[in-house]
Parts: structure tokens; sequence; C-alpha cells
């Protein structure tokens, strides 16, 4: 499935690699390209896709068990915040422990990037690291990070802008117009609230803060004719469909946004409300598909996870298809005929095969990681994988904060830790100081839940009550948890790496009370 222009499918094919490189994509009879002449071709037993490239995940996050909604909310201020209990015992109380641990920090990365890996997910949104002297810097590990991609071939995007930029409709209209892709949150909610966070960005008569620069995360606020505005002006958009029902009850108007031609993207957002990861996503957003009428066909929904993203970063030419001269991002699902396009979005993350990087086999059944990567350290044998699958997760370049952690290890002491949450922030606490001019200790930058001077959404103002306020979501941050006391935390599960083998989550998932009927039993029908 080579996801190119024409959307060419081989029903019997060849992709040859070099040095992270595609040479060829051609029939399997075909001569083999230059170079080529004496490499051994690895049957694959399934069906070969790009890479899936996911547009919004909170990273960091995806060690958190998905949330049982207490109820249905109009918007995010609703929900996320130091008002809401839940959120602060469940979510941000829970991360600030794991994220200032120089112990568990390190196992939250390690697991939630081996998490996007083995859910089909070779390129996602990045996980930020705070040092006690100031720095900041990515983390770069074996998943490609939009916001860091070292590739001139693939310019990188922004996910936070200045808090100056965030509240000011000239300097956030110049911040776009300085040519970087923003992937910002926009709209999120179903009340007027929401809506207005959209409509603020008509910040004088008929001008518009959009550009082909923005993409916005959400935008479930969005009325049909709004919808037209957006693309009018170039912007596109990131659809979050499960974690948007699962949270509001509602998600965007796709047919409206189809209609009026706006490009989309997928994201799963994060797994306290969302799916695992793109390979979940895909089955989520046919379902809504469905229940909206049948907007998107699979082809549609399998370009979201791959041409789409590419185009919308402006990476078509180097990712999101298989072609001569693009980067080897592929993954392998071991179903083969039949409609191509369904064959991926049916796929359970048992059917993943083989994940491949930039050239490198990441993960797959044994005999092909045994294959394609002879000489790796592979990892087998971890709770919540399928059978007879292995990772290869070192690199030359591994990030010091990881380093040569593996899996299981990081697996151990995250649920070690989640299971005596009070006890670890007490034995944190305890700790002695690091000693002065003893190197910079790196910890999480926790999106929302302490000031850092960015902002994940423009804030620009609307007018209530005859004054100027921010737009968008109003959300608490550390020090208003302060004021609320101390925070008792509970005893919490690690979130499995595969629904398949996660009947926790399943059933959590059963007991959602905003997904519309019978959306669950047929979303969990789909995932086992």
């Amino acid at each position: 499935m080579t996801m190119n222009g024409r959307h060419d499918v081989i029903d019997d094919g060849v992709v040859y690699i070099n040095q992270g490189v595609i040479d060829q994509v051609g029939p399997a009879g075909a001569e083999p390209p230059a170079g080529h002449e004496q490499t051994a071709v690895t049957r694959s037993g399934g069906s070969i896709y790009p890479g899936l490239i996911e547009l919004h995940n909170h990273l960091p996050y995806n060690v958190l068990p998905l949330w049982q909604v207490p109820e249905n909310y109009p918007n995010r201020s609703e929900w996320g915040g130091a008002q809401n209990p839940d959120y602060r015992r469940l979510v941000t109380g829970p991360m600030r422990v794991l994220g200032e641990d120089a112990a568990l920090m390190p196992a939250v990365v390690r697991y939630v990037e081996a998490k996007a890996l083995v859910n089909g997910t070779t390129t996602s949104q990045g996980i930020a690291l705070f040092s006690n002297t100031g720095a900041r810097r990515m983390y770069r590990g074996v998943v490609r990070n939009v916001e860091a991609t070292d590739d001139p071939a693939l310019p990188e995007a922004a996910t936070r802008i200045a808090d100056v930029e965030a509240a000011n409709a000239e300097k956030f209209l110049a911040r776009l117009n300085q040519g970087r892709r923003l992937l910002l949150h926009l709209a999120e909610g179903r009340d007027t609230d929401s809506r207005n966070h959209f409509l603020a960005l008509n910040f004088r008569d008929e001008e518009w803060a959009i550009t082909e620069n923005l993409i916005g995360i959400h935008c479930a606020g969005l009325l049909a004719e709004d919808f037209p505005v957006l693309a009018t002006h170039g912007g596109s958009m990131v659809w979050s469909p499960l974690s948007n029902l699962l949270l509001y009850g509602r998600t965007a108007d796709i047919a409206a946004a189809r209609g009026a031609g706006v490009l989309l993207a997928l994201g799963s957002d994060w797994s306290v409300s969302g799916s695992k990861g793109l390979l979940g996503e895909l089955k989520a957003a046919r379902l809504a598909s469905e229940a909206a009428g049948g907007v998107f066909t699979d082809r549609d929904l399998v370009d979201m996870a791959t041409r789409n993203p590419a185009v919308m970063l402006r990476w078509e030419a180097a990712l999101g298809s298989l072609r001569a001269g693009a980067r080897a991002d592929v993954i392998v699902v071991s179903q083969a005929g039949g409609d191509a396009y369904t064959t991926l979005i049916d796929a359970r993350d048992s059917d993943l095969s083989l994940v491949v990087i930039a050239g490198h086999a990441r993960y797959g059944t044994r005999a092909l990681m045994d294959d394609l990567a002879p000489v790796a350290e592979l990892e087998t044998g971890v709770r919540g994988l399928p059978a007879g699958r292995a990772l290869h997760l070192r690199q030359a370049s591994a990030d010091p904060v990881v380093g040569a952690l593996t899996l299981a290890e990081a697996a151990r002491r995250l649920t070690q830790a989640l299971a005596d949450l009070p006890g670890t922030a007490d034995r944190a606490r305890a700790a002695p100081a690091v000693a002065r001019g003893a190197g910079p200790q790196w910890r999480l930058a926790l999106d929302e839940i302490e000031p850092t001077g960015a902002e994940l959404r423009p804030r620009l103002p609307v007018l209530r009550a005859g004054r100027a306020v921010p737009s968008g979501p109003v959300i608490g941050g550390a020090d208003a948890e302060l004021e609320e006391g101390p925070l008792a935390l509970p005893a919490l599960r690690l979130d499995g790496l595969t629904a398949t083998k996660d009947a926790t989550y399943r059933r959590t998932l059963g007991g959602e009370m905003n997904l519309p009927p019978g959306f669950a039993a047929a979303l969990e029908e789909l995932l086992t």
C-alpha cells in the first residue's frame, strides 16, 4: 500500500531499503535497483504500509490507565485542572510523582515510547525535559518526533508557543507567519465557550489569525459554518474521536469538515481518555464516521494516519508514503488480501508483525526481527506484548536519560511505583538533595501542571460582560493545586501496552457513560 498520490496498491510488491532510505518500490518480479543485485529479500508474509504518523499525543501520560469519566463535560475547563478532585488524584498528582523522580522519569519515557511503537506509530509528538539548571530539551528516541526531527527534509513543528504570543492577536499572527507549523489545541468541548475559543481568532473585521501553519487539535466546538473559515485560510485539523466522545459525548462535525475541504489527521490524545495508539484510534474513527452517516471510507481514514499528516507538516516528499527517496518508515500487518485499507483498520495489535523506523527494524515477530536485525540486542517476553514479539530499542545515539534501560525494567519500576503512590512520593521527598555541581538532573515537562511560559493553545481575548478576557479553558496549575491542600493519592495500575492483552482497559471502556449506544461494544470487538 504505497499511499502515494495515486494510492497505488501492488499485490505482490517489494521495498528496497538502503541506509534508512527507500531505493525502490515495485512488483516483486521487477529488476532490483542498482546496488541491490545481491540484496536478500525478506518475505513479510503480510501487507506493507508506510509508518503511522500521529499529530497529537501527550505521551508521558500514557502510563496512566483509562479514566472512568464520571460526567458529560461541556468543555476542557470543566474536567481538567485543580478544581476537579478526580483529575488531581488520577492524573496530575501521580504524574508529578513519576515525572520528578530520577529513577521513575526514565522508566516513563521508555515505556510510553515503546507503547507507541507496538501500536504501529512511527512518528508522534515529543517528550519535553526540564533540568534543575533551567535547560529544556526534547527527548531523542527511536520513534520520530515532529518537534525535533534532526532532518532538513522533515521541518520541525511546534506544539507550544510563548504565553505572550498566545494572548495577543498580532503577535500570534506574526508567530504563524514565521513559517513553522503550529500544532495547537483549539475549541475543546461542545459549548459556546469552546466555540468562542475559535471565534476569538477573528480579531479585526474579517481578519483571522489563521494560516496554513495552524493545525488545530480537536476543534470539537466548531459549528458547520466555521469549517469553511478554517479551510479558506489554510488551516487544518487533528481529530481525536475517542477522547472527544469519552469527555464530551460528541466529537467534531466531521461531515462539515470534509465538506469544507479541511485536511484531517488523527491523534490518539493520551491513555487517560483515548486509544493506546493509532491502530486503535483508526477503529474509533471508523465507528465515529459510520455514526455520522459514513463520512469517510477506510482509505480516507488510513490517509489520516499516513499521507495527510505528512502533507500537513510539509513532509510528503520524505514520509507518509512508500516511494523511492522517502525515509524508510514501514509497518507490516500479518493479513493480506481483500481491501488494503480495511485490512489495516481491522488489524489487531496482535496482527502487527513488523515496525521499521529509518530502516531499522524496531519491533515485530521474532522471525522477522532475527532476519532484519540479526546482530541487535532484542528484548522479548515483556508482559503486555503479543506472543512471539521482539523489540529492538537500543540505538547508538541513545538519549542518556534512558540509555540501556529495558522495557521490562521500566514496566517493573512503574508498576511498583503506581501501586504505592503515597509511599513513592514520601520516598522522593526524603531522598537527599543532589549535590551542587553534580550536573543537571532532568525531569518531565508535564503539560499544564505548572507554569512554563508556554501555552498549548492560543488565548486571544473575547468580550465577556463588557470586558476582554482570554479565550480557551481555564486550567489551574501547581499553585492552585497547593491551595487545595494535600492530596491522597490512590493505588493505580500501569496501563497495558496493547488492547488485546489489557482486559481492564476494555472493561473500563465498556462502562464509559458518554459513548454513544453500542460504540464501546463495537470498538471492543474491533480491538480483540
